[in-house]
């Protein structure tokens, strides 16, 4: 087949690996969002997408197994879907994402307007600065409740954390990046904190799908996100009503 019979997205993606060093990082989302989109059409294929549209989490699942046991693949899937997930897959297109954006401003949920300085920060050191916010506040609400909590409940807790930070914000996040950034952050907590000495990705997944859907665990998770929402909020402009 020659390079005019392949598909337009292949245009857009052979020709964003070649516009040079000077764009590799922009190259590398877009090739990363049509090497997504590539996978999602082949799970569609195969009907397995009915799957992964009922049960997020699953993704969650392949990544660390791919990580695990077949570690190129599992590096290249997890590049794709923080790629995509810029883009905010839906369910509705069978998580099917366009290859191009412009910059991304994360806006308040109010009156979709930018948030105070955000255009001058970088889209990555913003969501950096959010994740070291939450950190404080889950290690706050820790300290509170003044009780050892087994790796569940940490986890579970780091969660609530991190979602209550966000609302606190008002930062727009799709699910998935809400999903993924969620997973990433109950990770490096357990790393940060000295619950996990060395890397188990099936480990990881088996605590990050629990603090995550577990109906025990939903009472420490809600807690920890009034919490986190409270002390962001004090932070920022004094003490404001819970909006979850």
């Amino acid at each position: 087949m020659s390079l005019n019979d392949k598909t337009p997205d292949h245009h857009v993606a052979f020709g964003a690996a070649n516009e040079g060093f000077a764009a590799a990082s922009a190259s590398l989302a877009v090739v990363g969002r049509y090497w997504w989109n590539l996978q999602m059409r082949l799970l569609a294929a195969t009907g397995t997408i009915q799957f992964f549209k009922t049960h997020w989490w699953l993704f969650l699942i392949v990544g660390f197994l791919l990580l695990a046991f077949v570690v190129p693949l599992g590096l290249a899937f997890v590049v794709s879907a923080f790629c995509a997930g810029a883009m905010d897959p839906k369910a509705k297109n069978n998580f099917i994402v366009p290859l191009r954006q412009e910059d991304v401003v994360p806006t308040v949920h109010s009156n979709d307007e930018p948030l105070e300085g955000v255009a001058e920060q970088s889209h990555s050191e913003f969501l950096e600065d959010i994740q070291l916010a939450a950190g404080l506040h889950h290690v706050g609400y820790l300290r509170s409740i003044d009780r050892k909590v087994d790796d569940g409940e940490f986890s579970a807790a780091a969660l609530g954390a991190f979602d209550g930070t966000v609302q606190a914000i008002g930062l727009k996040l799709s699910n998935l990046d809400m999903h993924t950034m969620g997973a990433a952050f109950i990770a490096g907590q357990l790393k940060d904190l000295g619950r996990m000495e060395e890397a188990d990705p099936q480990w990881i997944a088996d605590i990050t799908i629990e603090a995550m859907t577990s109906g025990a665990l939903e009472a420490i998770r809600l807690e920890a996100s009034r919490v986190a929402y409270a002390m962001e909020r004090a932070m920022q402009d004094g003490p404001a009503p819970y909006a979850g």
